[in-house]
């Protein structure tokens, strides 16, 4: 009976130190996730998807509704693009889902911001090859059927879009 009984602490031990689902990617997913019921984690941020085609600012509206310093996703370096483009694949998301990255200034491309605040990094970019060009308004979209890297469309097209925001705890 001792035995057992020790056994049984040793796996609960394993539990709480270890709350890994065994399988699972680095940062990804965790036991119990403080994410919304369709929402995952990773690196500590949930990131929520919305099939709702909405354009770019009211789509970064909806976003902030969700939580405190929520945002349209911001995406820092290619394990965060690789981790969303495949979250994007398996929820059938749309062929362009918005981003957070737009230019609220010129316009022209020039002023690339991310709409969390997060500093906007060029040699972190993922654009699919060519330089953007002026359009009357700029906002990013990835298009997770393709290539999953970024491409320029004009603010006011209506795409799913995801959100980024830390957990409530």
């Amino acid at each position: 009976m001792g035995q057992v009984v020790y056994l049984g602490l040793c796996l609960l031990g394993c539990l709480i130190f270890n709350p890994r689902v065994e399988g699972a990617d680095d940062d990804t997913v965790t036991a119990k996730s403080p994410c919304p019921e369709g929402a995952l984690l990773f690196r500590r941020n949930c990131y929520e998807v919305f099939s709702n085609a909405l354009p770019w600012r009211s789509a970064e509206k909806e976003c902030q509704t969700l939580e405190e310093g929520a945002h349209l996703v911001s995406i820092q370096d290619i394990q965060e693009l690789r981790f969303l483009s495949s979250y994007l694949r398996r929820q059938n998301a749309g062929y362009n889902v918005w981003i957070g990255l737009h230019d609220p200034v010129s316009y022209r491309g020039q002023n690339w911001a991310w709409s969390s605040g997060t500093p906007y990094d060029p040699s972190a970019s993922f654009w699919n090859g060519w330089r953007p060009s002026s359009y009357s308004s700029l906002c990013v979209a990835i298009s997770p059927s393709g290539s999953s890297r970024w491409i320029q469309r004009d603010c006011s097209n209506p795409f799913p879009y995801v959100c980024k925001y830390r957990p409530f705890y």
